[in-house]
């Protein structure tokens, strides 16, 4: 049921060096991964970062919310309660 009587069957060795996977398998270890990284890990907050300033320019809401949100503390859109309170 495993295949015909080859050599290259059941006689000891290290399979795993045979075996592709996309990861690079057991013994992993890319050239300069630190390098890559790196440059991986700036190109994602070269992107990112003028999308949240962009987020931030534009984000409104018509009512205080209940809770503290994060992005009252830098978005300019903010009043304080008071603020809200004399509105309505």
């Amino acid at each position: 049921m495993g295949g015909g009587g080859g050599a290259e069957h059941g006689h000891g060795g290290d399979f795993r060096a045979k075996v592709w996977s996309m990861s690079g398998g057991p013994y992993c270890r890319p050239k300069h991964w630190r390098r890559n990284t790196a440059i991986a890990m700036f190109g994602v907050f070269l992107v990112c970062i003028p999308i949240a300033m962009k987020s931030a320019e534009l984000e409104q809401r018509p009512h205080m919310p209940v809770r503290p949100i994060p992005s009252q503390m830098w978005c300019k859109n903010f009043g304080t309660k008071d603020d809200y309170e004399k509105e309505h």
